[in-house]
């Protein structure tokens, strides 16, 4: 193909230029192929000069472009309005449908409790061992309603948080302490690292204390026993960080892309109890609500490192 040539001059034209281009690539033809492009130092006074056949096809050209990206857009916003109504829907029918749940799993798990008591001293020990499975059953279904109606709320848009300044430090070594105890039961040593000094912030501490329960139940139920976790609290870059460090299988590379997605679970999953797959989920969009930011850093083989920042309005006394 003979090529065309468009001559450029004058220092005025930049804008132009950057149009006809736009307009050359989107009509899909290539520089050094189908035309080429000549710049000229001269006179700023100097007019554009380009063949009238050759701009009328190409301002055609751009303007029939401009037009089908203009109905494009127009069709994308309408689709997008549907979706977002399709999600309305389904988190409005999740919701109710978690919620109607949670009555008759409470109430299942009250009576295997009491069944479990009054089966104890008894001979009948496959009763017992029934009642047990049965609450153990409820218990699990419980929390996976709990972290349905949690993930629907929050993308519903409506994560509410109730903030009031709290001393982080303090707060995270209370939480460290409680399950200190519950991790004893596996010979499980959690050490906490925090700061020397207070460090005040406007927080939704019920919301953030349910973050770092998740994250070190996860990390005691995928840790061997008579292993340490390390929580540590660092202040870095106007930000609160804290981590939780543990000595277990770690996580696949491929896992960790997906990890923080509502129902996602390990390849590897072989804790002690059964994963909802809804807790990372729920840090995440907890963290996100305060303005901060979660993570986690693994290889195979040698443990799991989950962080988060909090980077709201952070004061140090």
């Amino acid at each position: 193909m003979k090529h065309s040539s468009i001559v450029i001059t004058g220092t005025e034209v930049q804008k132009l230029k950057e149009l006809i281009l736009d307009g050359l690539e989107k009509a899909g033809l290539q520089i050094g192929e189908d035309y080429t492009i000549h710049l000229e130092e001269t006179d700023p006074q100097e007019q554009l000069e380009i063949p009238k056949e050759i701009s009328s096809y190409y301002f055609n050209e751009m303007s029939q472009l401009n037009n089908d990206l203009t109905n494009m857009q127009r069709e994308l916003a309408k689709a997008n309005a549907g979706l977002n109504k399709l999600v309305e829907i389904r988190n409005r029918f999740v919701g109710m449908a978690a919620h109607d749940l949670r009555n008759p799993i409470g109430i299942i798990r009250s009576f295997s409790e009491y069944l479990i008591a009054e089966f104890k001293t008894s001979t009948n020990t496959d009763t017992l061992e029934v009642a047990k499975i049965i609450h153990s059953t409820a218990i699990f279904m419980q929390r996976l309603v709990d972290g349905i109606l949690d993930v629907s709320s929050m993308q519903s848009g409506t994560v509410v948080l109730n903030t009031q300044k709290v001393d982080l430090n303090q707060l995270f070594e209370e939480i460290v302490n409680v399950n200190k105890i519950l991790a004893k039961a596996h010979e499980i040593k959690i050490l906490y690292l925090g700061l020397d000094a207070p460090v005040l912030a406007e927080i939704d501490h019920v919301k953030i204390r349910q973050v770092i329960n998740n994250l070190i139940n996860n990390s005691v139920k995928y840790s061997p026993d008579g292993s340490t976790i390390t929580c540590r609290s660092i202040l870095h870059d106007a930000c609160f960080h804290f981590y939780v460090q543990d000595e277990g299988p770690g996580i696949a590379k491929e896992d960790q892309s997906v990890i923080f997605e509502p129902f996602k679970r390990l390849s590897n999953n072989e804790g002690r109890q059964k994963s909802v797959g809804l807790g990372l989920s729920i840090a995440k969009n907890i963290i996100s609500a305060h303005g901060g930011d979660i993570w986690v850093e693994s290889e195979a083989g040698h443990g799991a490192k989950f962080c988060f920042s909090l980077p709201i309005n952070i004061k140090s006394d």
